[in-house]
């Protein structure tokens, strides 16, 4: 078992060296199957894995990279398609004919284009990965500069509305508890991404700033960090790129004994009140840390729409990996006890 957890890590962080060009995606496939890897565990053997399994047909592992696959869907001349059967080797297993058509049928539902160059308000689901509070601010407010009514803590919203048997906010066509769970198990991981929570907002010559208004904000974006260039990659994509020595510490090495996530993951506390309130209350508790994203970086003077950086290592790359570790635990601790109060 050991040797089947290593290949499927080392084949999965092959993928995501594939994927660091595109923007804006979520944290990588390595990291949000080990976050669904932790709550799989932790909810082994209880009435919520029955009826967890029941709605998705696979595990959180699995199900947890959906929402990414689903951005490989694309529309041309009024055809929608799933584009990039093969390329990702975690999608494969949704790359039958009738997963492909369900993946069509959700971005079809929740977007008027998509592709390449589609926008966010044309490829709606996109942005339901994100949001983008300045780091200054102390909490996430949905009228808060950064935020938006179809951002990552609303599409959280939405998807714990359905599996409530509830209608889900305006800008979200749900079609079933099936694509909500898959979606939820997708987006608790991307909460607990600082730079899916929060931004730093850097003025012309690389000095952080706190805009005041969407306008100020969208002069200053550097879209979450895909705009800082550290040597030559994004910084984003070095925040999404989960170590896989980390991801084959924290799960379970052969199913049987609980992995160090699972056993790091019963010491979160559960989030006090309604579990309409969680995904705003995890935000805030992420963009506590999202500063610590950018300390010990230095900022250049923008070149076009990037910024070049330089950061002092080991030191960074160490302290990167330990708040990725640690909030990889949270976001799995997180998802089980979301799905527990969901399905006691």
């Amino acid at each position: 078992m050991h040797t089947i957890l290593r290949a499927l890590l080392l084949s999965t962080t092959s993928l995501w060296f594939m994927l660091t060009g595109a923007p804006a995606l979520a944290w990588g496939p390595l990291g949000h199957r080990t976050v669904g890897g932790i709550a799989d565990e932790l909810i082994a053997g209880t009435p919520t894995a029955t009826k967890v399994r029941a709605i998705l047909g696979s595990n959180l592992q699995t199900a947890s990279v959906w929402a990414d696959c689903a951005r490989s869907v694309e529309s041309s001349g009024g055809q929608w398609m799933y584009a990039d059967a093969g390329k990702y080797k975690d999608c494969a297993v949704y790359e039958n004919k009738n997963s492909q058509a369900a993946m069509v049928a959700f971005v079809k539902r929740n977007a008027s284009r998509c592709g390449g160059f589609a926008s966010h308000a044309q490829c709606r689901h996109k942005a339901w990965h994100f949001t983008d509070i300045p780091i200054q601010a102390k909490a996430y407010a949905p009228e808060a500069v950064g935020a938006a009514p179809t951002d990552l803590v609303q599409a959280t919203g939405a998807m714990i509305a359905v599996l409530q048997g509830k209608k889900p906010a305006a800008g979200f066509n749900i079609a079933s508890q099936r694509e909500a769970l898959r979606l939820l198990s997708h987006y608790v991981g991307d909460l607990h991404q600082p730079l899916h929570v929060g931004s730093v907002y850097l003025d012309a010559h690389g000095k952080a700033v706190l805009p005041a208004s969407e306008a100020e904000a969208h002069a200053s974006s550097n879209a979450g960090g895909n705009g800082i260039v550290l040597k030559t990659a994004k910084l984003h994509a070095l925040w999404d790129d989960f170590p896989s020595t980390k991801a084959f510490q924290l799960l379970s090495p052969d199913g049987k004994k609980p992995g160090a996530g699972a056993v790091a993951a019963r010491q979160v506390p559960t989030t006090g009140g309604a579990v309409s309130t969680w995904p705003a209350g995890w935000a805030t508790d992420t963009l506590g840390h999202a500063d610590d994203a950018f300390v010990g970086l230095t900022f250049g003077t923008r070149i076009g729409a990037q910024w070049p950086a330089t950061s002092k290592e080991p030191d960074y790359r160490q302290a990167r990996e330990q708040l990725q570790r640690d909030q990889a635990v949270k976001a799995g601790a997180r998802l089980a006890q979301l799905l527990t109060a969901l399905f006691p």
